[in-house]
């Protein structure tokens, strides 16, 4: 077995992908998948956590889905070791670049375990003793920095592909034509507020006569019902009401959509839908959509970083007209 290249003795090769995290990880993964799986005709396992689980399981390029749920993890700390060492896997990834994910790699049965560069790890975990791919820009977009790894092992390839899975029907019936307003964010800093996303859907109402489809986590309900008050237009609120593949089935209808710093967001990129990212704290060179229209209004303080900010300057500064102009650019009209 070269390091550059595998070699699987004429036998199917076995992959182990760690990558257990939030749904835009895992999306952002999924090229590396596929790279991994046409170069190397391979079986792609792939430890995951419930919330990207039916993505990743749905997957044309995931043969052997893990499920780990840390949620109780005591109880599935057992089974998830065992299916990590029971199979003899030539190769294990660390993507996660965390002590969890580097101990579940460590403790795996791979003849081979491979992690990002010292430069880049977290939590200590270079000092785990795997291959290291070769150092790189950190602030790199994480599609890019994921395919450095087919790079490395030879299976580099010219095209990004996603392959997103087809939906599930979404828990209401939607018009033929919409726009999606995906107006949470995990990271508090990150969100928009109900105030821009209400003034939006007033204009898009009265710029395209289309209605705009809600969509956002359990935890941006207080948010959605502000937006749906404060719009005064019609408003599909599908907030906290859909599975990840109900919401591929949302996103996958939709004319264009509007979201910030977000899981969804790179989802909507991976399925070719027209994207407008809106960009305060995080940085959009790195965990931006990989395809689409940023608006950062370029503050001296971002991109910071910053999970929670009391003052959050640099999302108050983009205002509903800014988006519908790139709404207007995107939408040809």
């Amino acid at each position: 077995m070269s390091k550059k290249g595998m070699c699987n003795n004429g036998r199917e090769m076995d992959i182990l992908i760690v990558k257990l995290g939030a749904l835009g990880d895992v999306v952002n993964t999924l090229p590396l998948a596929i790279s991994l799986k046409r170069h190397f005709h391979a079986r792609i396992h792939w430890l995951v956590e419930p919330l990207s689980h039916a993505l990743v399981s749905r997957h044309a390029s995931v043969d052997v889905p893990i499920l780990f749920d840390k949620r109780r993890w005591p109880a599935a700390l057992p089974g998830v070791l065992h299916a990590v060492r029971e199979k003899r896997f030539d190769l294990a990834l660390d993507l996660q670049r965390t002590a969890k994910s580097g101990l579940f790699t460590w403790a795996s049965a791979a003849g081979r375990r491979v992690g990002f560069d010292r430069g880049r790890c977290k939590e200590m975990t270079w000092l785990l003793p795997f291959e290291r791919i070769p150092p790189a820009d950190p602030s790199g977009h994480m599609v890019r920095q994921y395919l450095e790894f087919a790079s490395y092992l030879g299976a580099s390839s010219d095209s990004v592909a996603w392959d997103i899975p087809q939906g599930d029907r979404p828990p209401a019936a939607l018009p033929a034509s919409y726009i999606v307003l995906n107006i949470g964010a995990t990271k508090p800093a990150n969100r928009w507020g109900a105030k821009g996303f209400s003034a939006l859907s007033r204009l898009v109402d009265r710029r395209f006569g289309l209605p705009c489809v809600l969509t956002g986590g359990p935890e941006d309900r207080e948010a959605a019902d502000g937006v749906v008050s404060g719009a005064a237009v019609s408003t599909i609120d599908l907030v906290g009401r859909t599975t990840i593949m109900e919401l591929v089935g949302v996103l996958s209808g939709a004319r264009a959509v509007v979201t910030c710093d977000t899981g969804p967001m790179h989802l909507a990129v991976a399925l070719e839908k027209e994207v407008v990212a809106l960009f305060g704290p995080a940085d959009p060179g790195r965990t931006g959509p990989f395809l689409g229209r940023v608006i950062s209004k370029g503050l001296p303080c971002s991109p910071c970083g910053r999970k929670v900010c009391r003052d959050p300057l640099c999302m108050e500064a983009i205002s509903p007209e800014d988006v519908l102009a790139e709404l207007e650019a995107v939408l040809g009209e």
